[in-house]
């Protein structure tokens, strides 16, 4: 489980088949055992082992088919560690399990260093106006849902702490729709 408050951002060395070879140069990622949990732009995914100092993660077939990891991905990750029970939980509950992979469709720079980002392809039926969102592993709030549409306003520091700097338009991005809403729709959906 993690909480969308991204800690550091990796460069896509490999993405070769199954494997995902990653460097960062944040020691919070270094000396993990195998089989650590780890937030890869929003996939959780399963340290398989070092090479060198890099992390090397097996990817599935499935993984690949749902989410942004291929080879039109920008090169940078998003990375994140479990939660823990000393952590402060300053996103919301992220599982680190894609729902699936929607659009950049525009970015607008406002003052201050601010930035709305505007997202196409969503199912709209999980976008709440005010809730929360997991754009490449980044706890976001949802502004203005319109149909399969929305926006994110983004401060100067998740900017710089994340890949949405490095994204271009029409670039494909991992969602994680709030499990609350998803847990809801479950509910109502058994009745």
């Amino acid at each position: 489980m993690f909480t969308g408050i991204v800690k550091s951002v990796g460069s896509v060395k490999t993405l070769e088949e199954d494997h995902l070879l990653i460097s960062t140069d944040d020691d919070n990622f270094y000396n993990l055992e195998t089989g650590t949990s780890i937030s890869i732009d929003g996939c959780c995914l399963t340290l398989r082992e070092y090479i060198g100092k890099d992390l090397l993660f097996q990817i599935s077939d499935e993984t690949i088919s749902r989410t942004s990891l291929n080879k039109d991905h920008c090169g940078f990750v998003n990375m994140e560690l479990p939660l823990t029970v000393n952590s402060l939980l300053s996103g919301h509950i992220v599982q680190g399990h894609v729902d699936g992979v929607i659009e950049l469709d525009e970015v607008t720079k406002l003052d201050n260093e601010l930035w709305n980002f505007h997202f196409k392809y969503a199912d709209e039926k999980y976008i709440v106006d005010k809730g929360s969102i997991t754009i490449n592993g980044i706890s976001l709030t949802v502004v203005e849902p319109d149909k399969d549409k929305f926006s994110v306003a983004v401060i100067e520091e998740t900017y710089k702490r994340t890949n949405l700097k490095n994204l271009k338009i029409n670039s494909s991005v991992n969602v994680e729709y709030d499990i609350v809403i998803k847990y809801l729709e479950k509910l109502n959906y058994d009745k």
